[in-house]
């Protein structure tokens, strides 16, 4: 048994509980006729969701290629490396659908991260919320078929 890769498989799925439970917190929402501090609790809970994936990925990167994340367009070059099948080293974690989604969800992270002073929008918030549901079952997948394969390198 690879120790490294069994411990790679449980932190990933301790991410994807985070994940999980980051999008079960923003379903419990009201978003009709919100409060500033409903949407703000929804833009939180989204970028940890956003967070929780990205942890994980960069767990992957590093575990698998030895590389992290560096450099001013290191969120955007994760995303889109996780989303390449790397022959000889492993498949492609994520399928289109859950790329397109989390470029969505990463726009926000940027967008919370540096917009200080605006004021968060209810349709927006909804929109987004709709996208980290919508994620759920495409990751899932993506991630069901990563720990067959760390499974598999590690001989559990």
């Amino acid at each position: 048994m690879n120790a490294p890769m069994q411990r790679l498989r449980a932190e990933i799925a301790s991410d994807r509980r985070a994940f999980e439970a980051r999008v079960d917190e923003l379903a419990a929402l009201e978003l009709h006729e919100p409060s500033p501090s409903t949407l703000a609790h929804a833009a939180v809970t989204l970028h940890h969701a956003f967070g929780a994936v990205e942890a994980l990925l960069a767990r992957v990167a590093r575990a698998l290629e030895g590389t992290g994340l560096e450099g001013p367009d290191s969120h955007r070059a994760l995303l889109e490396a996780m989303a390449l099948d790397v022959e000889s080293v492993r498949p492609a974690v994520l399928s289109t659908e859950s790329l397109v989604l989390l470029r969505r969800l990463l726009g926000f992270r940027h967008f919370f991260r540096h917009a200080y002073a605006v004021s968060f929008e209810a349709e927006r918030m909804e929109a987004l919320r709709t996208d980290a549901k919508a994620l759920r079952e495409p990751l899932a997948a993506d991630l069901d078929r990563l720990d067959a394969f760390l499974r598999d390198v590690a001989g559990a």
